[in-house]
């Protein structure tokens, strides 16, 4: 089992932690974890305080040099698809292939309203597969000319290409039927919500369920390639409840574990202390 952390880029008091926020990823990287990822919110419910995370990314991008970068998730039909596959291109060639692209449909309709346009979710769904192959072309062709339902582009050209070939990590959040369809179709791993990080979360059954649907579509299509069924999950104040917590989702096909950072001002003893105390004893 793998291990990476995160934290939401929403966060009271922002500006004093962007200190503290860049400590936690290095020292993570130097204990060994595989990846860091962020939320991609411009507004929330909760709080405004928010960093770009793409930016943010690539800014981490120059402070670490082996953690893979990403987010949990990224709602695709938020901005120009033509446009943040660029964005994402640039930060796989600066990172050194390091990217994952966390994709969601995106939830939070006054964020969609006041910084880009919102729809009903069987839209939302259908402009998040046509994003994605505009941005699969233009991250695989010298040349791409798109007519879609909702995205044109004419003679575009991305250059230089991400290093990542095809293109780089498509991590697909979600449960529901046709996401995890396009999961098994266009992802290279899957990441949902575990106890504690969200109001709500993905059962252990459930998670196993959703395994078992990914798994199967994957057949059905052929896809036999490495695939990631990750879970994001907050801790628990017992360690020892937390490990078999951790346990009961591998069993049920989890074999990448997100550690979701909550408390922020904690952190740096807890990234070492989980590493020490639990991802030691799962290899």
């Amino acid at each position: 089992m793998r291990f990476g952390i995160a934290f939401s880029n929403r966060q009271r008091g922002l500006v004093e932690k962007l200190s503290l926020l860049g400590d936690i990823v290095v020292k993570a990287e130097e204990l060994g974890y595989d990846s860091f990822l962020t939320t991609d919110h411009y507004m929330l419910p909760w709080g405004n305080e928010t960093f770009e995370t793409w930016v943010y990314l690539s800014y981490l991008a120059g402070k670490v040099s082996s953690i893979r970068l990403g987010t949990c998730v990224t709602p695709i039909s938020f901005r120009p698809p033509s446009l943040l596959a660029k964005t994402i291109s640039t930060l796989d060639l600066v990172s050194n292939g390091r990217v994952i692209v966390g994709v969601g449909l995106g939830w939070y309709q006054d964020e969609f309203e006041a910084y880009s346009s919102w729809d009903p979710n069987p839209v939302r769904f259908e402009k998040t597969r046509e994003a994605l192959e505009l941005m699969v072309k233009l991250w695989s062709e010298d040349k791409v000319d798109f007519e879609g339902k909702y995205y044109r582009v004419k003679g575009a050209v991305l250059q230089p290409k991400p290093v990542q070939k095809p293109h780089p990590s498509l991590w697909f959040g979600g449960t529901g039927k046709k996401m995890l369809r396009l999961t098994a179709e266009m992802g290279n791993g899957w990441i949902t919500m575990g106890p504690r990080w969200s109001p709500i979360c993905t059962t252990v059954e459930e998670y196993r369920g959703c395994v078992e649907k990914i798994k199967g579509y994957r057949k059905s299509l052929g896809k036999n390639g490495k695939f990631t069924f990750a879970c994001l999950i907050a801790p628990h104040e017992s360690f020892e409840e937390f490990a078999r917590e951790i346990e009961d989702y591998k069993k049920a096909g989890m074999d990448y574990l997100v550690l979701g950072i909550a408390r922020v001002r904690d952190s740096l003893r807890l990234v070492e202390r989980f590493k020490n105390e639990i991802a030691s004893s799962f290899g």
